[in-house]
């Protein structure tokens, strides 16, 4: 199995959490879910979430943050737990030590989880209006 087929299918069910210990939300495509690090205007999806990966200017997701993902020298990134056990890394550092468990991208994790929003607003037409 992949890490993306893994991902989405632990949508919902895993967690991501820094290596102090803080929860930074749950592995989820749910928009409304106040936990899920989809949820735009939340403390764990928004871009200015204070436990958000997402927060470019926080602690979890800034380039220098030191529990950060994006921070290329970070020695100490955030995990995925599945049931309670760690199962992935997620970093951009190349060199971390990851204790033979594999390492995502933040991105590619984000990704899976970006919501797949269709758009409902017709096209127009110019032969029959809209």
């Amino acid at each position: 199995m992949s890490i993306v087929d893994f991902l989405v299918s632990v949508n919902g069910l895993a967690q991501l959490c820094a290596a102090n210990g803080q929860f930074l939300g749950v592995l989820s495509s749910n928009l409304y879910d106040q936990n899920s690090i989809s949820n735009p205007h939340g403390m764990y999806g928004g871009s200015y979430g204070i436990y958000s990966i997402r927060n470019s200017y926080g602690l979890y997701g800034s380039q220098y943050g030191v529990y950060s993902p994006y921070n290329i020298y970070c020695l100490n990134p955030p995990i995925v737990l599945y049931q309670g056990q760690p199962v992935l890394i997620v970093t951009r550092n190349s060199y971390v030590l990851s204790n033979n468990l594999p390492v995502v991208d933040p991105e590619l994790l984000l990704d899976v989880y970006a919501p797949q929003i269709t758009s409902s607003i017709p096209t127009f037409n110019p032969y029959i209006g809209f």
